[in-house]
């Protein structure tokens, strides 16, 4: 049996983000030059930036997003999508390759949703 709970909150401390001390906060280089483009960290995790907050779209000359990309992408299955320093979307998280998902306004959280599979229970244990 699947069953997928939902929780409404504007709770940021309940999300699962690894970058949530990044949101609205610009990152710089050694040099002190905001980050552009794409940065693969030592445990393969992907970010990408744009001038230097992590925003993984790809605009067209007007500005609007024309391919909605993640700003971080980890190796086991989990995804964030950023826009200009911000989670944004639905979803904008998702973890355990998206039974896990958190949709994002702007700077707030707005649910999360996580999936479960119980096959039976007896006596108080999962099977």
């Amino acid at each position: 049996m699947n069953t997928i709970k939902e929780i409404r909150t504007t709770d940021n401390t309940m999300s699962a983000s690894r970058c949530i001390d990044y949101i609205g906060v610009p990152v710089t280089d050694g040099n002190g030059n905001l980050l552009q483009g794409e940065r693969i960290l030592d445990d393969g995790t992907i970010c990408r930036f744009r001038d230097g907050f992590l925003d993984g779209n790809v605009y067209g000359d007007d500005g609007e997003i024309i391919e909605r990309r993640a700003a971080v992408e980890y190796q086991l299955g989990g995804a964030e999508y950023w826009e200009k320093g911000v989670p944004q979307g639905f979803p904008a998280i998702t973890q355990n390759f998206s039974h896990y998902e958190e949709d994002w306004d702007k700077d707030s959280i707005v649910a999360i949703r996580t999936e479960t599979t119980i096959d039976g229970i007896e006596q108080g244990e999962f099977k």
